[in-house]
C-alpha cells in the first residue's frame, strides 16, 4: 500500500490541475462571451433610444398644465376638435407634437404696448 500511496497522490494531483486548467479554460470562454453580450446590448442600445420629445404621449393631466388649462377645458377641445387625441386603453393621450402645432397655430403676438 506503501507504493500506491505516491501513484494516488500523483493522480489526485493531475486530477485539479486539469479541473483548474478546464475551469480557467470556461472563465475564460464565459468572459469572451459576456463581453461579447455586452457589445451587443451597447449596440441595441444605440438603436433603440427613447423617442423624440414630440413624439412622446402626454395624459390629460400633464396636457393641461402645460397648456395651461383646466382638464374640462382640454375635453372640450378634445371634443370640437380642436386637439387631435389617442385612446390608449380607456384613457386619452395626446401626442406633445400634436400640442405644440395646436399652440404655434393658435399663437397670437402680443399687442404692443401704448406706453
Amino acid at each position: 500500500m506503501v507504493a500506491l500511496q505516491p501513484k494516488l497522490i500523483y493522480r489526485q494531483l493531475m486530477w485539479e490541475n486539469k479541473t483548474k486548467i478546464k475551469d480557467s479554460s470556461r472563465i475564460q470562454t464565459l468572459e469572451e462571451r459576456l463581453a461579447k453580450v455586452e457589445r451587443i446590448l451597447s449596440q441595441l442600445s444605440e438603436e433603440v433610444k427613447e423617442p423624440k420629445k414630440e413624439m412622446k404621449y402626454l395624459d390629460i393631466a400633464s396636457a393641461a398644465n402645460f397648456l395651461g388649462l383646466s382638464r374640462a377645458q382640454l375635453y372640450i377641445m378634445m371634443r370640437d376638435g380642436k386637439l387631435p387625441y389617442t385612446h390608449v386603453g380607456r384613457q386619452r393621450r395626446l401626442i406633445m407634437s400634436d400640442i405644440v402645432n395646436y399652440v404655434k397655430k393658435g399663437y397670437q403676438p402680443a399687442r404692443k404696448s401704448i406706453i
